[in-house]
């Protein structure tokens, strides 16, 4: 079955972080390419999936990419 995968949600572990890409496979079908360039693949763990990712809690913290890059190089 051949599913259009659109998201790729990745897991760092380096700075405990979780992260959700847009992914077109059209231009880069590799997905571990993709990952390996904004992440050290020792240190995460990802998935491909077709559909928007859903993530509940009672006490999610939503920001926009700024405030999270912020948050990750705070000393």
């Amino acid at each position: 079955m051949n599913r259009p995968y659109k998201y790729i949600t990745v897991l760092d572990y380096s700075n405990g972080q979780v992260y959700l890409y847009d992914y077109d496979e059209t231009e880069m079908p590799n997905a571990a390419d993709f990952v390996e360039s904004r992440h050290d693949l020792d240190d995460v763990n990802y998935m491909v999936h077709q559909y928007k990712p859903a993530l509940w809690t009672k006490d999610v913290y939503y920001c926009t990419k700024e405030q999270a890059y912020q948050l990750t190089n705070e000393d």
